[in-house]
């Protein structure tokens, strides 16, 4: 895989990253095997966001729950400080989990309403520091004040907090480890419109004060564009393309993606497309179709696209898993 952020230093790699769940068939039947992800690549670089979007179900919580070590992959490799740590015993993973951690996408389901903010942020500080107690009141006030809460709500309850304020409590908590890398899952998608650029924004400034990498999933591209600097798009369980954003969004090369580009809504009319629709819905990933998976809803399909599956390769400084590229673009 390409490092797309030229020069600097790779905080965490991807290699073929797969998920397969067996799934239960019914009595005396063989389980099946679902591919929720099925060999993902990449790389993240200090003080860059790395996007990932698709359709629901094409694999990106799944992904997520993997980079954060949630669950371990049945296949590939994830490589962090030197070492593969995809299937790491405890003590390696007691080490390098403060290094990964994660913004979830509801803040009023994933902040505990019996806890007060002072105990949610000193808590990961309680697990895996042994710095004293009036260290980690210091340490939790100053992040408050990094991520724009007053003094006073220290010692306030979740349910007394506006769902920007409670994101905002989400994003000092996953900084107190002081990680290199934030998984954030849709941070913004639950939020009122009024909020969700004040997080993004808020984003933006902890990045580029602690060199902090994102791997952003999300679904609204319109967000994407503000906040990432690499895109990697997904489609069941696979990437389709895989480039800086300015590329993919001035000019899109895969199918799949430019019908994802095209439904995004856009207020000056330089920059609309052409509307694409996509028949039909994602395949279930137990019974993908055979050859590239995109090929039941892709218009420029053929015999070929319905046979092989397309391997990911580079192709006008992007990668990009298309048989036909050369010909539709």
């Amino acid at each position: 895989m390409q490092n797309t952020s030229n020069q600097l230093p790779v905080l965490l790699e991807a290699k073929n990253l797969a998920k397969h769940y067996p799934v239960s068939q019914g009595f005396l039947k063989p389980k099946a095997l679902a591919k929720a992800l099925d060999g993902v690549s990449f790389q993240l670089t200090p003080g860059k966001t790395l996007a990932v979007v698709g359709e629901s179900g094409c694999g990106k919580s799944t992904l997520a729950r993997q980079i954060t070590m949630i669950e371990a992959p049945s296949a590939g490799e994830l490589w962090m400080d030197g070492k593969n740590i995809a299937h790491a015993d405890n003590a390696m993973l007691k080490q390098v989990r403060p290094l990964v951690q994660m913004v979830f996408q509801n803040p009023y389901a994933s902040l505990n309403p019996r806890k007060k903010v002072s105990a949610m942020l000193e808590e990961p500080l309680i697990i895996n520091t042994r710095l004293s107690a009036s260290e980690r009141e210091e340490k939790a006030r100053a992040m408050m004040t990094q991520v724009g809460l007053r003094p006073e709500h220290y010692s306030r309850y979740p349910h007394m907090f506006s769902g920007g304020q409670r994101q905002r409590i989400a994003i000092a908590r996953a900084l107190m480890l002081d990680p290199r890398v934030i998984v954030a899952d849709e941070p913004v998608s639950a939020l009122d419109v009024s909020f969700q650029a004040q997080v993004l924004n808020l984003l933006m400034d902890l990045q580029q004060q602690s060199g902090v990498a994102y791997l952003f999933i999300s679904h609204n591209l319109s967000v994407v564009e503000h906040i990432a600097n690499d895109v990697l798009v997904m489609y069941l369980g696979k990437t389709v393309e895989h480039g800086d954003k300015q590329s993919i969004f001035s000019r899109p090369l895969h199918p799949y993606t430019k019908a994802l580009l095209a439904s995004t809504p856009r207020i000056d009319p330089a920059q609309r497309q052409a509307k694409m629709m996509l028949p039909g819905e994602l395949p279930s990933p137990l019974a993908p179709p055979p050859g590239c998976a995109f090929n039941n809803r892709c218009p420029h399909a053929n015999e070929q696209c319905r046979q092989q599956i397309p391997v990911l390769r580079p192709f006008e400084g992007r990668m990009l898993a298309c048989h036909r590229a050369e010909e539709i673009n």
